[in-house]
């Protein structure tokens, strides 16, 4: 018989699975929403993101695993690594200071190796390697999610990119379980792209692809149409990307070959954020831009400043 590693009943690990998700997803859609509406990047990328934008990234995640897949191990660690400093670097330089930056990503990636070779044996270890972990990956989603939004990346760009993802979800987390081997290779590596916690002998863990997928179509519906539009964007999140994702198990089995259970997130997302993004349209119209959208909130601070100043004494005669 295989071991029991759910000792829990279904409910109730379904439950702490959409408890770890939702977590995932406010940190990192509010720190997306709060960076965007505070920190300025001093050199955002170079020309505006189009639909040529959203062809070649669909291009590099279906590519990228079959070449994680035939590199050693130490090599994949090492592009993690250029990868999520350059991300940290680029998010977080202009906030803290090159120096202060450097030194953090230093002392975070410093004790997530250590944390990989030494710590990895017991629950407790297991839990501060995920919290480590956790941290890289979160603000890593938050520094990416800037990147591209204030870059130019749009609400129909998201849309159409997570439709694409559903697409890539089916075929290789279902039909070609290309995701849950590489995942099953490297979670006990330095640096892998995902969040979670442990929970007695049960990982529950949501990868780095499906956290920044979520921040994108929050804060591109807050710049594209606002606060109502950010509301409805969460509650499609968290319906379709935390609720759906957890309970769906209860209806299909995602168990694979090694127990684990891999469930194709943005399978169930995808769909619904671009019909989401359909029904915006046709209630809200065009949606702003990027300088559209920083020449409202300047307008915005004249008339608070208008507002806020005392009204001018009557001239004595």
């Amino acid at each position: 018989m295989p071991p029991d590693i759910f000792p829990i009943s279904t409910l109730e690990r379904d439950f702490t699975l959409f408890l770890v998700i939702l977590t995932g997803v406010i940190v990192v859609c509010a720190g997306s929403l709060a960076y965007f509406r505070h920190v300025r990047m001093e050199r955002p990328p170079v020309g505006t993101f189009n639909a040529r934008d959203v062809v070649i990234l669909l291009v590099i995640i279906g590519v990228l695993p079959f070449v994680y897949g035939w590199l050693p191990d130490v090599v994949v660690t090492c592009i993690l690594a250029v990868t999520f400093a350059s991300a940290l670097y680029i998010g977080y330089a202009h906030v803290l200071g090159p120096v202060a930056t450097w030194l953090g990503i230093g002392v975070l990636f410093g004790f997530n190796i250590w944390s990989s070779h030494y710590i990895m044996g017991t629950i407790a270890g297991w839990d501060w390697w995920y919290t480590q972990q956790s941290i890289v990956v979160l603000l890593g989603a938050i520094a990416v999610c800037n990147l591209y939004v204030q870059g130019g990346m749009k609400l129909r760009h998201v849309a159409w990119l997570s439709l694409g993802l559903a697409c890539y979800d089916i075929i290789f987390a279902s039909y070609y379980p290309l995701t849950g081997r590489l995942l099953a290779r490297y979670i006990t590596h330095p640096l892998t792209p995902v969040i979670g916690m442990r929970f007695g002998k049960v990982d529950y863990a949501l990868g780095l692809g499906d956290l920044l997928v979520y921040s994108l179509f929050f804060v591109t519906a807050y710049k594209a149409y606002g606060k109502r539009a950010a509301t409805i964007a969460a509650g499609v999140i968290v319906v379709f990307g935390g609720f759906a994702t957890a309970y769906i198990s209860l209806l299909f089995n995602f168990t694979n070959a090694n127990l684990d259970e891999l469930i194709p997130a943005q399978s169930l997302f995808g769909p619904a954020a671009f019909l989401t993004y359909l029904w915006m349209k046709r209630r809200y119209g065009r949606e702003r831009t990027m300088a559209e959208y920083l020449a409202s909130q300047h307008g915005a601070t004249a008339a608070r400043q208008v507002e806020q100043a005392p009204a001018p004494e009557p001239a004595s005669i």
